[in-house]
C-alpha cells in the first residue's frame, strides 16, 4: 500500500506523537509499504514538506512545549496524496483538517488518530483540572475533525473509553503506539556522577500536567533523601521553575534531552522510574523504561492510562500525593531483591507491545477503512447551524437546476449575466487576466460542456467572463457553496452542488443534459481539487466527458496559463493569468459510450496541453453525435 502519514511536526523526536509517527513509518517501510510523510519542517527522503505556521503571541509557548504547526499547502497535499491507498491523520488541528477535506475530494480512504488529550492543552494555561473546559475540547475536536471519520486509532483502552463517553461514534481501534526493539535490558556502566546514588528517572515534557514538581517534593520527604538522584529527561517551559523548586536537595536534579540511543543507555543506568503525570493517553516513555526492566511508580490519576502497566500495589501512588509517592520510593529503596524480580516481569510484559505487532494491527485498521470506503463511501458531515442559517439550501439549488424552465431560473441567469462586467473588471485589475481564442466558441451550436484546470479560487469568474453571454452553470462541491466569504460568489456565478447519494447524482445528470440541450454551458473542473498556481495538468475525472457523450454535445477545452506579472501588474508577487479557449471537441459516434468518453477525455487533455504550449489546435475534431441517447 501507499500510506500517507499527515502530522504537523516530524523532524524532532521531542514529543510522544512525533516519536510514534517516526517508528510507525519505519516499521511500515520494513513491511514493504510505501510511506510518505506530509509535515512541516525540513525536507528529507520520503517526506513532503509544508510551510511552518507561526502563531503570533503564542509561538514562544508552542515552541517551549516542543511543538510546531504546519500551514496548509494544496500543492503539498496533492503531491503527497496522489495515488495513495490511505491517509492517516495524527492531529485535529488546521493542517490535518484541510488535508482531510482534500483527501475526501480525491476519493482517498482516511483514518485519524487521537493523540492530543485536552488536558495536555489546558494544563499549559492552568486549567488542566477544569472539567468543563476539557469536555468542551473533546466536543470541539469531534465537531471540527473526528466526526468525519469511521475509524479512529486510540493508543489505549483508557482514551477509547473517554471518546465513547464523549459521543465519538466511529469504530475505535485500540492499538498501542509500541515500543522500539532497541529498548531492552542491558548491562551499562554507570556515569560517574550517578555512582553510589539511588537514581530516579522520569521521561517527559517539562510541563504542568507531567508533575515533575511532585517528584521533587517526594524526594525531599523521603527517608533516603540524601541518597536520591533525580534525572528528568525532557525539555519544556517548566525547567527554570523546577530547578528553583529543587533547591535544598542533597543532589541537584539532572535535566537533559536525549536521543534514542542515549536514552536507552540512561534508562539502564537508573534504579527506579517514576511517572507522575496527571494526564496521559498512553505513556510511551514509561513503556520504554519498563521494556528495559526498570521498575515503575506510576500515578493512579483517572485521566492517565499509564497506571495499567503497574504489576503490584507498590508501583502505584495516589495522584498528586507527594507523601504517598515518597513512601513508594522508600519501599523500593528498601527491597532491592523484590525490585530485581519485578524488573524481569516488567521487561517481559512489554514484549507484547513491540512496534512490529502494533503496526500489524494498524494494517488491519487500514484494510478495514479501505473496504468501508468502497462499500459505503465517506461518513456524512452535517453542516453547522451557522452555515445552515446563512446559506441557501444546497438541495434547493439542485432542485431548481434539475427542474429548469422556471421564472426563477431566468431571473437568476439575468442577474449573473449583469454580474459579468463586474467580474471582468475584477479579474483584469486584480489578476491581470487575459482571454484568448473566443472565436472558437463560434463553432458551438447549442449547449456544451466546458472544462478548465483548477488553479485559482477565482477561476470560476474567469470562465464566466470568457463564456459570456452563454448561460453557464458550475458543478461544484457542496462545501464550496457553503464557504462564508467565497460561497456566495460561486452561487452567483451559477454554482450547482454535487449530491452525495446515487439518486441525487442521477437527477443531477438528467438536469445537466436538459440544460445543455436548452443551449446552456455546464462547466467542470475535471482535475477535482484546487491546487493554486499548479503548472501542467493533473489526472482527470471522467464525469465531464461522460456527460458530454450522454448529452450529445461538444467539450470546450480551456486552459488557464500562468504568465509573469509585468507592467501595470508588476506589483503582484504571483503570476498573472491568460485563459486560452480551444476548439470544441466532439465524441466519436462510432464508439460505445464508455469508450467514446475515454477517447474524448484523452483528446481533451492533449488539446489543453497544446493550449498551454501556445499551439493552435484544430477548429473542430470529429462531428456531433446524431442521437444523444
Amino acid at each position: 500500500m501507499k500510506i500517507v502519514l499527515v502530522i504537523d511536526q516530524f523532524d524532532d523526536s521531542n514529543n510522544g506523537t512525533t516519536v510514534t509517527a517516526r517508528r510507525f513509518a519505519g516499521q511500515l517501510r520494513r513491511r514493504g509499504h510505501e510511506v510518505v510523510i506530509l509535515a512541516g519542517g525540513a525536507p528529507c527522503e520520503g517526506k513532503i514538506c509544508a510551510p511552518v505556521h507561526r502563531i503570533p503571541v503564542f509561538q514562544k509557548l508552542i515552541e517551549s512545549q516542543g511543538m510546531c504547526f504546519a500551514k496548509p499547502d494544496e500543492e503539498a497535499y496533492y503531491t503527497a496524496f496522489k495515488d495513495a491507498d490511505i491517509v492517516h491523520f495524527y492531529m485535529p488541528f488546521r493542517f490535518c483538517r484541510r488535508g482531510e477535506e482534500l483527501a475526501r475530494q480525491m476519493g482517498i480512504p482516511t483514518v485519524a488518530a487521537f493523540h492530543v488529550q485536552p488536558e495536555n492543552i489546558t494544563s499549559s494555561i492552568f486549567l488542566g483540572k477544569n472539567r468543563r473546559v476539557n469536555d468542551f475540547l473533546y466536543w470541539w475536536f469531534y465537531k471540527v475533525f473526528y466526526n468525519r471519520f469511521d475509524h479512529i486509532h486510540c493508543p489505549s483502552a483508557f482514551i477509547a473509553r473517554q471518546l465513547e463517553s464523549h459521543g465519538y461514534g466511529a469504530k475505535l481501534w485500540v492499538i498501542s503506539n509500541g515500543v522500539a526493539d532497541a529498548f531492552r535490558p542491558a548491562q551499562v556502566p554507570r556515569a560517574p556522577e550517578l555512582e553510589g546514588r539511588f537514581t530516579i528517572l522520569m521521561i517527559g515534557r517539562l510541563s504542568g500536567e507531567k508533575r515533575q514538581d511532585l517528584i521533587i517534593e517526594a524526594a525531599k520527604r523521603s527517608k533516603y533523601a540524601d541518597r536520591l538522584q533525580l534525572v528528568f529527561a525532557g525539555k519544556g517551559p517548566k525547567e527554570k521553575a523546577y530547578r528553583k523548586l529543587a533547591a535544598g536537595l542533597a543532589h541537584p536534579p539532572v535535566f537533559g534531552f536525549y536521543g534514542q540511543d542515549e536514552l536507552r543507555r540512561l534508562i539502564n543506568m537508573c534504579d527506579l522510574y517514576v511517572h507522575a503525570s496527571d494526564a496521559e493517553i498512553e505513556g510511551i516513555s514509561c513503556m520504554e523504561a519498563l521494556a528495559c526492566g526498570l521498575v515503575p511508580v506510576i500515578s493512579d490519576s483517572p485521566l492517565s492510562a499509564t497506571g495499567q502497566f503497574a504489576l503490584c500495589a507498590e508501583s502505584l501512588f495516589r495522584a498528586g500525593d507527594a507523601d504517598d509517592l515518597a513512601r513508594r520510593i522508600d519501599y523500593w529503596v528498601e527491597h532491592p531483591e523484590e525490585k530485581r524480580a519485578y524488573a524481569e516481569q516488567y521487561a517481559l510484559r512489554q514484549d507484547e507491545n513491540r512496534v512490529e505487532a502494533c503496526v500489524a494491527r494498524a494494517e488491519e485498521m487500514y484494510a478495514s477503512a479501505i473496504r468501508d470506503k468502497r462499500r459505503k463511501g465517506y461518513r456524512k458531515v452535517p453542516l453547522s447551524r451557522w452555515r445552515r442559517c446563512t446559506s441557501p439550501s444546497c438541495e434547493a439549488i439542485r432542485r431548481n437546476f434539475c427542474q429548469g424552465g422556471t421564472v426563477r431560473t431566468l431571473l437568476f441567469w439575468l442577474f449573473t449575466t449583469l454580474l459579468s462586467p463586474i467580474l471582468w473588471l475584477l479579474d483584469r485589475l486584480w489578476l491581470g487576466a487575459r482571454i484568448e481564442g473566443r472565436e472558437n466558441l463560434d463553432a458551438v451550436q447549442g449547449g456544451a460542456v466546458s472544462i478548465m484546470n483548477h488553479v485559482h479560487p477565482l477561476d470560476c469568474t474567469m470562465a464566466k467572463v470568457a463564456l459570456f453571454p452563454y448561460r453557464l452553470w458550475f458543478i461544484s462541491l457542496a462545501s464550496n457553496l457553503q464557504k462564508p466569504f467565497t460561497g456566495w460568489l460561486i452561487r452567483f456565478c451559477g454554482g450547482v452542488p454535487l449530491p452525495d447519494d446515487i439518486h441525487g447524482m442521477a437527477a443531477l445528470e438528467r438536469g445537466m443534459e436538459a440544460r445543455i440541450r436548452g443551449g446552456a454551458f455546464v462547466h467542470f473542473y475535471p482535475e477535482g481539487m484546487l491546487v493554486p498556481y499548479h503548472e501542467g495538468l493533473r489526472a482527470f475525472h471522467p464525469g465531464a466527458f461522460t456527460t458530454a457523450v450522454r448529452a450529445g454535445c461538444p467539450v470546450v477545452p480551456m486552459m488557464l496559463c500562468r504568465r509573469p506579472a509585468r507592467g501595470l501588474w508588476a506589483w503582484r508577487k504571483k503570476p498573472c493569468f491568460t485563459l486560452r479557449i480551444g476548439a470544441p471537441l466532439y465524441a466519436d459516434a462510432s464508439l460505445p459510450k464508455k469508450q467514446a468518453a475515454r477517447d474524448l477525455q484523452l483528446r481533451a487533455e492533449a488539446a489543453m496541453l497544446a493550449l498551454e504550449r501556445g499551439e493552435t489546435p484544430p477548429l473542430a475534431v470529429g462531428e456531433p453525435a446524431l442521437d444523444a441517447e
